[in-house]
């Protein structure tokens, strides 16, 4: 209850400043999407990373460190083959994943696709022409790919954004060879979400929405669609734990945005709407996660099939 009482405090420290109505409606197209992340790129540089990254910290030992800005990067690294010799990043952002990784592989050409020309052309300035890396603006729901044209495909908090997730996953299935690697680490509604009270899943819906992620799925609904898409599931690691560290930090910060509501709403009258909605998710998201409303996975596929080599 102690956690409840908390959340409906903070809901109405948000009313105080946002229209949550308004950002009921966020997340349901591309073009919605791609404001987002154009309106809140100064935020993620300035509070987030200056390098680039756009996702979480994974810090398993409890305390911040921006190192683990580097842990999704190095769990999709294990899952890198001899074989390994082409890799799609979907939703690449700033190109903070593939530029770490394409240093790390040189042998491996890496290929980025991202909605946002901003993040295309962040990426491709801060990749210094590397010949092993190149960036492209697009729709990861239509890749302009051939099939079987990757060995690994991976994507890093936001195949939460697809406006058709049946289409998102037979794309990344389309363009992946038999036998290769598919990545997803994202956030999911859990297990028990609709058990929750309707307070904790409003809140984690509007925690949603404030990110433009306006189609949420639950982790078993997704996981039952990615097997009819003809993926099988070779491993879901909770990695819940880890982001903590990352929630508490940004807590700190929204808690400061909303203690004073008046200078919240002149920020709102100065600075772009959805970079300053990123403080509702900061403020909520440690709650509704520590609720069980939410959880944060690795998860990762293989497309059925021989691999077959070239002649």
């Amino acid at each position: 209850m102690g956690d409840e009482r908390e959340i409906e405090k903070r809901m109405a420290a948000i009313q105080k400043v946002f229209n949550t109505e308004r950002i009921s409606t966020h997340g349901q197209d591309l073009f919605d999407i791609e404001q987002y992340y154009r309106e809140s790129s100064l935020g993620y540089r300035l509070f987030h990373s200056e390098q680039g990254a756009l996702h979480m910290a994974l810090n398993p030992k409890g305390t911040f460190n921006r190192e683990g800005y580097y842990g999704q990067p190095n769990a999709i690294a294990k899952w890198f083959k001899t074989a390994t010799r082409e890799v799609l990043e979907l939703a690449s952002g700033n190109g903070f994943n593939a530029r770490f990784l394409a240093r790390r592989f040189p042998e491996v050409q890496f290929t980025g696709i991202d909605l946002v020309r901003g993040g295309v052309e962040f990426a491709e300035k801060r990749a210094h022409r590397a010949a092993n890396l190149k960036f492209i603006q697009g729709d990861f729901q239509k890749l302009p790919f051939g099939a079987n044209d990757f060995d690994l495909v991976y994507v890093v908090e936001s195949i939460c954004h697809a406006t058709n997730m049946h289409q998102a996953l037979s794309e990344a299935h389309r363009v992946l060879r038999p036998g290769g690697v598919f990545i997803v680490i994202d956030a999911w509604q859990t297990k028990a979400f609709h058990q929750l009270s309707p307070l904790v899943q409003k809140a984690a819906i509007l925690t949603q929405q404030s990110m433009a992620v306006g189609n949420p799925w639950g982790l078993d609904e997704w996981l039952q669609l990615s097997e009819q898409v003809g993926f099988t599931l070779d491993c879901d690691e909770d990695l819940t734990a880890a982001i903590m560290p990352n929630l508490l930090r940004f807590e700190n910060m929204a808690a400061r945005y909303f203690d004073h509501p008046y200078l919240a709403r002149i920020a709102a009258r100065i600075l772009p709407r959805r970079l300053l909605e990123n403080a509702i998710a900061g403020y909520l998201m440690p709650l509704t996660v520590g609720a069980g409303a939410h959880t944060y996975r690795m998860v990762v596929f293989t497309r059925p099939g021989v691999r077959e080599e070239p002649d």
